[in-house]
């Protein structure tokens, strides 16, 4: 009989929390949420960080106020969202860098990508290999058929250690024999006017990054990361794919909540960013106007990327010998 008393009290404290978690989800938020930033204004993380805390905010009734904390390629910001209270009232914005490349490139980072509580995979970049006008090559294999009697002589332009371009530069490297001579810049603004002005030979952008420098033939589009389909924002530019290389590795965004925040609030979030990303207006202006492909999904879907992405960052690491400390 008493086990029978304990299993009813069990079922009834069972009942009492989801009950709990029900009234929080319809209750919440009742003040505003802090939404954290972990790269500066007016980077592309930014700019979708701060569209989706005003939609959201439109459709919770409370202000979603963004903080950048910017530094360190967004250790600083991840450590601020792994402090923050697990009270639905901090959220974190993040991308696959962060995730699933600083894990592998510092010896000991303040944060832990698999602590936090996934919310949603919100978008995928593409990555554009351009090359200056100049340059004989018309696709990868012409360049890399190119570089290979010339070992060094041809500069691979980078927003710096570490970044996409650098990652792509070494990858190619290693899979082709070719040797290419490595010119980092401060970042990616400085990258841009450096391969149109012609001071690098190659390197990758963001398509919406280098539109205007192709449309005025002062580079010319050798390839394109965007997994085995057809890019939307790279006319007939080949993809890698196409061209035989096996290297889909683009940087993505996602939002994520604090460690232990309760689950029920990472779905309310869930359900409305999918709203958002389901809306024609907001994707054309916030999305497609910057090169961006809408992701969505569920929570686990975005584990399940960070899984596969997590692979990949490890061999480009290594692969780069890349150490940040």
């Amino acid at each position: 009989m008493r086990q029978f008393k304990v299993l009813r009290v069990l079922l009834v404290l069972g009942i009492s929390v989801v009950a709990n978690q029900g009234l929080l989800a319809q209750s919440y938020p009742v003040k505003p949420v802090k939404m954290i930033v972990p790269i500066g204004a007016g980077s592309l993380t930014d700019i979708v960080g701060r569209a989706v805390a005003q939609g959201v905010s439109q459709a919770v009734g409370q202000p979603i106020v963004a903080d950048n904390r910017a530094g360190a390629n967004g250790t600083i910001g991840m450590e601020e969202c792994t402090r923050s209270p697990a009270d639905g009232y901090t959220i974190c914005m993040t991308d696959g860098n962060i995730m699933t490349l600083n894990p592998f490139a510092y010896s000991k980072i303040p944060y832990d990508p698999n602590a936090f509580v996934p919310v949603a995979h919100l978008a995928e970049l593409e990555v554009q290999t351009v090359a200056k006008a100049s340059l004989p090559v018309k696709n990868l294999r012409e360049l890399i058929d190119y570089a290979k009697p010339r070992p060094n002589q041809i500069n691979w332009g980078s927003a710096g250690a570490g970044s996409t371009q650098h990652l792509i530069m070494e990858w190619m490297q290693a899979t082709t024999g070719a040797k290419f001579n490595h010119i980092p810049y401060k970042g990616p603004a400085q990258l841009q006017t450096a391969i149109a002005a012609g001071e690098v030979d190659v390197t990758n952008l963001a398509p919406a990054a280098v539109a205007g420098y192709v449309k005025e033939g002062r580079i010319k589009p050798i390839g394109i990361i965007v997994g085995k389909r057809r890019s939307q924002f790279a006319g007939d530019t080949p993809t890698y794919a196409e061209q035989g290389f096996d290297l889909d590795f683009r940087n993505w965004l996602a939002i994520v909540l604090p460690p232990k925040t309760p689950v029920d609030i990472a779905r309310r979030w869930n359900v409305e960013i999918n709203k958002l990303l389901s809306d024609n207006a907001f994707v054309t202006k916030f999305m497609y106007a910057n090169a961006l492909t809408p992701t969505g999904g569920t929570p686990e879907d975005l584990v399940a990327i960070m899984q596969v992405k997590s692979r990949l960052g490890a061999e480009l690491a290594k692969i780069a010998n890349l150490k940040y400390d």
